[in-house]
C-alpha cells in the first residue's frame, strides 16, 4: 500500500466543486540532489486555479518532491472534468505518477522503489479505440526503458499493459520528447526506440503494446505524422 502523505492545501476562499481551469508547478527546492532534468531544482507545490477563480496550492513535506517540466491538466478518466498529472518522487524511493483533483492527490502508482530513479508522462488519449481513456508513460527511461500504460478507475491508476523498447528522454534534457497524435479519433504516441535511433508510433491492440516504424529519429514529436 502507499503510504498517505500530509499535503498541505491552502485555499484562496472558501473550499468548492469547481473544476480546474490551470495548473501550475510552484515553490522551488533543491532538497533533492538528482537533476535529472538539467539543474538542481525541483518543485515542492502545486498550484490550481478553480472556474470560480479560487486558488489551491498543495505543499508535499520534506520528504517529497515534484520532479517534474510542466504540470499537465487533462480530463484522464473521461469523465468531462479535467484532473492534473504530474511526477510526484519521494526523495527515499524514486518516482511515481499522480493525479490531482482539486482536493489534492486522487491516485498514483506505486514508488519506483530507489532514489534516482524517474519516469517520463507520454501522453494520453484512446490509444486502443474503445472510447476510454488510457495514460502512457515511460518507466526509467534512461535504464529499464519500459512503456506502461494506465487507466484512471476511481481513485486508483491500473496498469493495463507495459512493454521494454521505448525511450522519451535523456539525462539532462529539460523536455520530456515526443507526444501524442490523434487520426480520426484514434491516438497514437509518438516515441523513440529504446536507442534513439528510430522514430515509432504506438497503440494499443488487444491488450498489447504495438508499434509502427516511422524512420530515423530527428527530434521526434507530433511533427511525425502518424496519420497516413
Amino acid at each position: 500500500m502507499r503510504r498517505a502523505l500530509a499535503l498541505i492545501a491552502v485555499f484562496s476562499g472558501p473550499a468548492s466543486a469547481q473544476d480546474i481551469v490551470s495548473a501550475a508547478l510552484a515553490l522551488p527546492t533543491d532538497r533533492y540532489d538528482h537533476a535529472v532534468l538539467g539543474d538542481a531544482l525541483e518543485w515542492a507545490g502545486l498550484d490550481l486555479t478553480l472556474s470560480d477563480g479560487q486558488r489551491v496550492r498543495f505543499t508535499l513535506p520534506e520528504s517529497h518532491v515534484f520532479e517534474d517540466v510542466t504540470a499537465r491538466l487533462g480530463d484522464f478518466d473521461g469523465d468531462g472534468r479535467p484532473e492534473v498529472m504530474v511526477v510526484e518522487t519521494a526523495t527515499a524511493a524514486g518516482a511515481s505518477l499522480a493525479i490531482y483533483d482539486a482536493k489534492g492527490r486522487r491516485a498514483a502508482t506505486p514508488y519506483i522503489g530507489e532514489p534516482h530513479r524517474w519516469l517520463a508522462p507520454a501522453g494520453w488519449g484512446d490509444f486502443d479505440g474503445d472510447g476510454r481513456i488510457e495514460i502512457a508513460y515511460v518507466d526509467r527511461p534512461h535504464l529499464a526503458k519500459e512503456l506502461v500504460f494506465l487507466r484512471l478507475e476511481g481513485h486508483q491508476l491500473t496498469e493495463i499493459a507495459r512493454a521494454p523498447g521505448f525511450t522519451n528522454h535523456r539525462i539532462g534534457d529539460d523536455r520530456i520528447s515526443g507526444g501524442v497524435q490523434t487520426c480520426a479519433g484514434r491516438a497514437s504516441l509518438v516515441l523513440a526506440s529504446a536507442d534513439w535511433s528510430r522514430a515509432v508510433a504506438v497503440r494499443l491492440a488487444a491488450g498489447r503494446i504495438v508499434s509502427q516504424d516511422l524512420g530515423p529519429w530527428r527530434g521526434g514529436g507530433p511533427d511525425l505524422t502518424v496519420c497516413r
